[in-house]
Parts: C-alpha cells; structure tokens; sequence
C-alpha cells in the first residue's frame, strides 16, 4: 500500500553571521551639522538587520536615520558611507529615521565623528534588497571592494562562522555587475592550476557556494569564472587557508599497496559502534580528513549511514538500529535538521534531487522503503511485511537499501531472510533465493550492504564464510550464477559493505573489524583503511565512494 505523510521539522541550527553591525554612535552635542545626504544606500548582502546611518552630525533636515532591516549598509551620510552590493530580498528597510539628533550622528562638535558604520559588516542571512534612506554617496558591500576584474568575492571558512564545524570547508559569496549571468562556477586547488570545480547555483543570493574536498592546514588557490549568452568572465586568483585538521576521527592508518591500481576519489563514511560512533567523515584520494560531523541527534546509537543527496548538497544520516529519526546536514554543516516523527534503521540511498530512500522502522509489521525529501515530506514505496518475512518471524529484518537510476530499481535487503529488487511501485521483480542454487544458504544467509549492477549483484554475505569471523564480498550474475567471491580478509555479523567502483575495482568494508579494502579485478588488495591500529575500537557503518563530491554519485548517473 502507499502512504503519503508529512513529517514536522525541526531546525536545530541557524546559519551564523560572521560578525553583528557597528552600532551607531549617540549624538552629544549639536554640532555644526553635517548635511544629511539624500541619496538612497544601497542595501548590503543577505543582511541581518541593517546598521545605523551614516555619520552626518546630529543636525540637518534631511532623513538621516537608521536603516533598520535593509541588508547591510544602508549608506552613511556626509558622503562617509558605503553603499552595500545588492542584498537578498526581504522586507525595506524603514525610511530614514528621525532628524535632528536621534542616533543620526557622530559625538563630536560639528558631527565629524563616525556615526554607525553603514551596517557593512558581514551579513547574516535576510535582509532588504534597498536600504533605508540612509542617505550618502556610494561605497562596497558586505562583500568587499570591487576589483578590477569587476568582481567583489569574500570567502570564509565554515569553522569562522561556527566554531564546531569543518576548519576544510570554505564558503565562497561573490557579485559581479554584469546581469544575465547563465553558468558560473568555482575552480580551487593547491596551486594556479587548480584541479577541483564547484559549480555555483545563480539562484542563492550572492551566488553562495561552498568548496569541500580541501585538505587541512593548506593554502589553496581559487578563481570564480562566469559566463552570459555571448561572453565569459573570470575572476582574479584569490587564496583560502584551511585550519587544523581534526582529532575526531580516528582513522589509524591510510595504505596504498598499489598507486597505479588505486581509484581517485573520496571516501565517504561514518562510525556505528565506539568512542566515535556519532562521527560521519569524508577522506580524500589520499587519506586525508576533509570533512567531519558529530551527530547530535545519535544519541546512544552510532551513525550507520552517512550519504550525500544526489544533488550534492546535504548529508543525510540515520542511526545503526531501530527508532532513530532520519537527519540532514548541509554540506557546509551550518544547518541541521532532525525529521521529527520518522523511524530509520541502518541505510539511506541518495535517488535524485534531494530525494533519499530510507529503510523505515516505524510501523509495526516489517521494514519498509520510504522516501523523502528535504522539506520533510515521506512516501512509502514498498512494504515488505508478507514478502521477505512477516511482523512475528524475529528474522524480519531489513537493514540495507541502494537505488540504480538506470533501472529504476531498488535493491532492498532483509538480514536473514532474502535480496530483493523492487520497482518505485512497490513490486518485486526478483529474489536472489529463488535465483541461486541452494537459496539464501548458499551465502550463508546473512547479508548486509549490497550494490545492483547492470548485469549482476553485489552482496556482503556476513558468514559465507561459516561463521561471522570470515565475511565475504560476493558478486552473482542474474542467472543465479558466481562470477566472483571475494577473498575474505576480515569478519563481522552486524553491518558490512560492499561497492563496484567506476574504474572496476571493488570496495569492501569489513565494519566490525574495522578495516576497508579496495581490491583490484584480480582481488589484489590495492587499498587498505584501518580505524585503530589493531584494527579494532571504532567500527565502520556503511561506506561510499565518489569520484567528486559534487553532483549525483556514479550509479545513479543518466
């Protein structure tokens, strides 16, 4: 049966300003009177409320006043001022403010002193498209100047703006006066070359992009390149610096048996069971921690499935065991939210969008697939109480779900009873038991995490091996047939992965003994990730390779 429900959000964090306006100084004494200006200031930014006016002295007749919820910088008065770049839409600021000497000016005789400072500090979020009447000649924004290349560009970490999140992932806000803009993107690296792109979305006020997959404690190199119908732009060469790595991960040790083997691209995981079961984590090409949260919202549990959203935005999480509520990060981790009402267990897969599919627990006949999308909204898609188990079998338990674009198809696995492949509308297409000689037995009956391919079947079967010391990755084509068993390097009865890689390698996460492989065609080991030094301690949930941590993941490519 099919279900629509929509769940209630809660909005746990707001996105931090980087800094609160100036506040205006108090008139003291009726001075000479600057001459309140009489041109309007151009609101800054996305701002937070608008700073106070310019610094005009306390008399004049014009409407020097204050710019109360203009974006950044309604201009300052006497020509001191800045006007602000153009902020996000949000109510006018107030027309001006009292004349005279209400806030309007400096402390000293004859009001040369400067007032509030035009409100162009950074901006928070909201804020007018027009300041109030300010008054005052033209300036920068938020932003910053304009430079000869006509772009104003302010870049930030994430960590400046929240203390707790990433010190590798920057924040990038641009203008460039030119309209019509119909593609923009950002190009980073370690050096002018570059290497690595972040596509810029023209819809988000100050074209706001962040910049993920950068090494800690590094200067990296970046440029803002833009484009109309007939002509391209590109900004002059800026630099970020990247802060301390963290010490909240606990990957021991990063080896590569073979470079020329070894496939580039990031490693995107979590802990489900130690002292940093509430970590999600993403390491680069080389071992290194780019980017880390700490669940709050774990609780007791650890983070079985940490996966990007297909379109790249946010990390979506769900606990290791029943009755934990699915979670959403953004990529910057500045805004999380805790789908209050849902009930998740173990996996999560990226569909299209910001569309994800969880295995659901919070019914009381067996698991379900859901979907949901970012403002909360649940459909289920396939009950599977009646056709892998039932409600009273203690075996019914669902615990891994992948979507193929390609297909249109989910692989949906039940720990101790069955693989299914199940269309959108909730039918199964087929069983591997009923494809594969001697059933589910014939992989000794447990399996976890699996990986639908054009023309066979992934599976981590937890104790192909006999028992759960030896687990084993297994490939079987649709005709029921082995095309590969994976030499077994490690064992776990509770959780376990296993992911065809683009270039044909195949990655292997053995969870609870704490090691992840990438092996080669011939099952050469040409990767090796241990989370503690014996390869114990903190236990690895489910796993993802991506080659660039923008855009959809490989297997659910056009």
């Amino acid at each position: 049966m099919e279900r629509w429900r929509g769940t209630a959000s809660l909005l746990l964090f707001a996105v931090a300003c980087s800094s609160e306006s100036a506040p205006s100084h108090r008139a003291a004494t009726v001075g000479a009177g600057g001459t309140a200006g009489s041109a309007n200031g151009a609101g800054g930014s996305g701002g937070k409320g608008g700073g106070q006016a310019g610094t005009g002295g306390v008399a004049g007749s014009a409407t020097g006043g204050e710019a109360m919820s203009a974006g950044r910088g309604g201009a300052a008065g006497a020509g001191t001022g800045m006007s602000g770049g153009a902020g996000m839409q949000a109510s006018a600021g107030r027309a001006g403010g009292d004349a005279g000497s209400a806030n309007a000016g400096g402390t000293s005789a004859g009001g040369t002193e400067s007032g509030g400072a035009g409100g162009t500090t950074v901006a928070g979020r909201g804020g007018a498209m027009q300041g109030g009447q300010g008054g005052g000649s033209a300036g920068a924004s938020d932003l910053g100047p304009v430079g000869a290349d006509g772009f104003a560009i302010l870049a930030q970490l994430a960590s400046d703006l929240r203390e707790t999140a990433p010190t590798t992932v920057g924040i990038v806000r641009w203008s460039l006066q030119e309209p019509g803009l119909t593609e923009a993107h950002i190009d980073f690296g370690l050096d002018t070359t570059y290497g690595m792109t972040a596509p810029v979305e023209l819809a988000k006020a100050d074209y706001r992009t962040v910049l993920v997959g950068m090494k800690p404690a590094k200067t990296y190199h970046f440029r803002v390149v833009a484009s109309d119908a007939s002509r391209a732009f590109t900004s002059d060469d800026h630099t970020l610096t990247t802060g301390a790595p963290t010490t909240l991960v606990p990957i021991a040790s990063y080896s590569i048996g073979a470079p020329d083997k070894l496939e580039k691209g990031f490693l995107i995981g979590s802990f489900w069971f130690g002292p940093a079961q509430h970590m999600a984590y993403i390491l680069d090409p080389d071992g290194d921690i780019v980017w880390w949260f700490d669940d709050p919202k774990a609780g007791g549990r650890g983070v079985g499935r940490a996966r990007l959203s297909a379109d790249g935005q946010d990390v979506w999480l769900v606990s290791d065991q029943n009755s934990g509520v699915v979670r959403r990060v953004s990529l910057d981790t500045l805004d999380f939210q805790s789908y209050d009402g849902t009930s998740a267990s173990h996996d999560i897969a990226a569909v299209s969008g910001d569309t994800m599919a969880y295995v659901d627990e919070s019914e009381s006949d067996c698991n379900s697939i859901f979907e949901i999308d970012k403002a909360g909204v649940t459909k289920e898609v396939f009950e599977s109480d009646g056709l892998l188990g039932t409600s009273a079998d203690e075996d019914c338990h669902a615990n891994s779900v992948r979507y193929s674009k390609k297909t249109d198809l989910y692989a949906f696995s039940d720990r101790g009873r069955d693989v299914a492949v199940v269309d959108r509308s909730g039918v199964i297409r087929w069983k591997l038991s009923e494809k594969v000689s001697g059933g589910h037995d014939a992989w000794g009956k447990i399996q976890h995490g699996i990986h639908l391919l054009d023309d066979s079947i992934l599976i981590f079967a937890n104790e192909a091996g006999g028992d759960r010391q030896h687990s084993n990755a297994i490939e079987y084509g649709f005709d029921g047939s082995v095309v590969k068993k994976f030499t077994s390097r490690g064992g776990c009865d509770w959780f376990g992965d296993v992911q065809r890689l683009p270039g044909g390698n195949t990655l292997i996460n053995y969870s609870c003994s704490g090691v992840i492989q990438e092996v080669d065609a011939s099952d050469n080991v040409v990767l090796e990730i241990k989370a503690s030094a014996d390869g114990g301690g903190s236990w690895f949930g489910y796993s993802e390779f991506r080659r660039s941590l923008y855009g959809a993941p490989d297997d659910i490519q056009p």
